[in-house]
């Protein structure tokens, strides 16, 4: 490998504030609201131009219900406006909860709207690529954008990236995790009650396909070394008459953080979906007149770097145990618990995280990783965040009681 030698510069600060948010999806739209109803000044920087995360941009629109903390008031919210109800079935065998849809459009704007209304200041299109550490404690990151190279100091800052990036960053210490990756898209103008009178439920679609695909109707040859998994072919009606929201196939062993294997995946998945609509349209009564609403703007990825925090639960833990510290019950109808410290990266002081990242094991983030959890550690992470400033501690110093109470002040159920 041949090596550019940059000269040294002077990064300039563009930013101060209390809490800094790193990610705007569910996870860090709640810790930025919650922080900042709790007296921080805070802002939330995220890499696209909207908010949302897997839900607006990867088309995961399809959740197990929000019914608990801040979930609840997103759900009301949605509600209101008519775009937040239960699917017309149980939805995956995965959960035992009622799946419900939303629309991302709507998500889009109401969650700006929150973040308005609790005084959270943003900045989109913005990139983190570095941690500002000082005596082992994280102060701010290094953004890129539009407009150059930036530092932005914080006294806490919250990882709501997904990928860990800013722990990564700040050395602390993590593992990666491989998990299928899926591309998601809607269709619009699809005859439901001729599509289910064929293949009986939305569950029996991933059977068709897999049939088509034994007996050569249709092909997924990759022109990678990307290794095709068991097609996860799924579907479920909408808000809307006439649309669904399609899982495409599987795409396993690939490492999200390597940029080439990234962008083999979006291209051999984006040519599944084409070629599967194709399918559907020629092959299965009730999709003739139907088309492509939308694909997802960003890849279906389940996993990639995950913290090794003060505790690492596994599904048994979380669905059992009442831990002394637990800090996020994400739903009212179900056991699941999360302590504090899942949320506390070892290695990195005046951190925290929050969603997919946090510290578990492998085995139990299939569930972990769903949005209403994602939230529901966010709200944890954004509260901790705002009580440690007011304290003038670090994270790890302070005493979650008061966070317990503070959450539970707030509408947090949490199973106590």
């Amino acid at each position: 490998m041949s090596w550019i030698v940059e000269p040294e510069r002077k990064t300039p600060v563009v930013a101060a504030t209390d809490v800094l948010v790193c990610g705007g999806g569910f996870a860090g739209v709640a810790a930025a609201v919650c922080a900042a109803r709790n007296g921080a000044r805070v802002l939330l920087i995220e890499r696209y131009g909207f908010l949302g995360g897997l839900v607006t941009g990867g088309l995961v629109i399809t959740t197990p219900p929000l019914d608990n903390g801040i979930n609840r008031e997103i759900a009301e919210r949605l509600r209101r406006k008519r775009v937040y109800a239960p699917l017309q079935k149980p939805g995956a065998e995965m959960i035992s909860l009622r799946m419900h849809a939303l629309d991302p459009e709507v998500v889009k704007h109401e969650l700006l709207q929150m973040l308005r209304e609790a005084g959270v200041d943003l900045l989109l299109h913005t990139l983190v690529v570095g941690s500002v550490v000082e005596q082992g404690a994280v102060r701010g990151v290094l953004v890129e954008n539009k407009a150059g190279r930036h530092a932005i100091r914080a006294s806490l800052t919250v990882d709501a990236t997904g990928d860990a990036d800013v722990a990564a960053f700040s050395r602390a210490a993590f593992r990666v995790v491989r998990k299928p990756i899926t591309m998601m898209f809607n269709m619009a103008g699809v005859d439901i009650d001729r599509v289910l009178d064929r293949v009986g439920n939305w569950s029996n679609l991933k059977k068709v396909v897999t049939d088509a695909v034994a007996q050569g109707e249709l092909k997924f040859e990759l022109g990678t070394t990307l290794e095709w998994g068991t097609p996860g072919v799924h579907a479920e009606c909408l808000l809307h008459p006439g649309e669904i929201n399609v899982w495409s196939g599987n795409l396993k062993g690939v490492d999200a953080l390597d940029p080439k294997q990234l962008t083999d995946a979006e291209a051999v998945t984006r040519d599944h979906v084409m070629r599967l609509v194709a399918y559907l349209q020629e092959r299965v009564p009730g999709f003739e007149g139907s088309w492509i609403e939308l694909t997802s703007p960003i890849l279906g990825v389940r996993a990639t770097r995950q913290i090794l925090g003060g505790i690492s639960p596994d599904m048994q833990q979380v669905r059992n145990t009442t831990f002394a510290d637990t800090v996020a019950k994400p739903y009212a109808e179900d056991t699941i618990r999360l302590p504090y410290g899942s949320l506390l990266p070892q290695g990195a002081e005046n951190l925290l995280v929050a969603g997919r990242c946090i510290s578990a094991e492998e085995e139990a983030m299939g569930q972990l990783r769903l949005i209403p959890v994602c939230s529901a550690t966010g709200q944890a992470a954004g509260t901790a965040a705002a009580l440690a400033v007011r304290k003038g501690v670090s994270p790890g110093k302070l005493d979650v009681a008061d966070v317990q109470r503070v959450l539970t002040d707030q509408g947090v159920d949490l199973g106590l």
